[in-house]
């Protein structure tokens, strides 16, 4: 005759429930990945560095997805290919955007996660000056295809705009002439100077152009990702942790 678990000792019983259960609980969660797309080499920003992706931005976005239990999956691109895999849906997280009406139409937009300054850079023994953006018509203005930098300076279709594909192409056509005037952010245009070892050729404006909010865009198809990703930018801008990341970086 077949014996039941009603016929089972109590001992014996209980472990037969429970085997299935600690069996169960024993099975790791299914790991979470989300892919990144940011532009190749934006210093000190997002950069690659010994074959990892790094630098202020990278760490703030890595450690939103760490708050989230998310493993992120990089694919440095061009700007304009970060621009294309948000518009087409082919990536989950694009850093580091500009705000306008436009963008936030087109993407959830998450942040602002810090505040850039945006300058006008030129050559040592350049003349040039900048009060407003007239005064900056005679010249040639290196930027970089798809950015967005101030409102104004966008919208200035009187401004002879030469575009580029990184601000790396933008910072050599400078120092060989090609260009009169830079616009970027005062970091990244700095360190494109120290690692060239032309900082004392280069001067920055002394007048910024403007300080412009950044952010960080997900698809609109990506709704329920975003406001996860919301949250957890939320919860690090409140503790400071998203501070500290961006005052460590800039304090060395």
């Amino acid at each position: 005759m077949r014996r039941s678990f009603s016929c089972l000792p109590l001992s014996r019983l209980c472990a037969a429930l429970l085997l299935p259960l600690l069996l169960l609980a024993a099975v790791p969660a299914r790991a979470e990945y989300w892919t990144i797309a940011s532009e190749d080499h934006f210093p000190p920003y997002n950069y690659s560095f010994n074959g990892n992706r790094t630098g202020i931005d990278t760490e703030i976005v890595a450690a939103l997805l760490k708050e989230l239990d998310v493993t992120p999956v990089h694919r440095p691109l061009s700007w304009n290919e970060v621009l294309q895999a948000m518009d087409n849906n082919t990536a989950d997280v694009g850093f580091q955007f500009i705000a306008s009406p436009a963008r936030f139409a087109q993407y959830n937009m998450i942040g602002p996660f810090r505040t850039g300054t945006t300058v006008f850079m030129v050559r040592k023994d350049s003349t040039i000056t900048f009060d407003r953006l007239e005064d900056l018509s005679p010249y040639r203005i290196g930027v970089v295809e798809g950015f967005n930098y101030e409102s104004a300076f966008d919208a200035a279709t009187y401004l002879d705009k030469v575009p580029s594909s990184s601000n790396v192409v933008n910072f050599r056509r400078l120092i060989l002439g090609r260009v009169d005037v830079l616009v970027g952010d005062l970091h990244v245009l700095t360190y494109m100077a120290k690692q060239d070892g032309r900082l004392k050729d280069v001067r920055v404006l002394p007048k910024p152009l403007g300080l412009v909010p950044r952010y960080i865009a997900m698809p609109k198809a990506r709704k329920e990702k975003a406001d996860r990703l919301q949250a957890a930018f939320v919860k690090l801008r409140d503790n400071g942790t998203i501070d500290r990341i961006v005052n460590q970086w800039l304090d060395q």
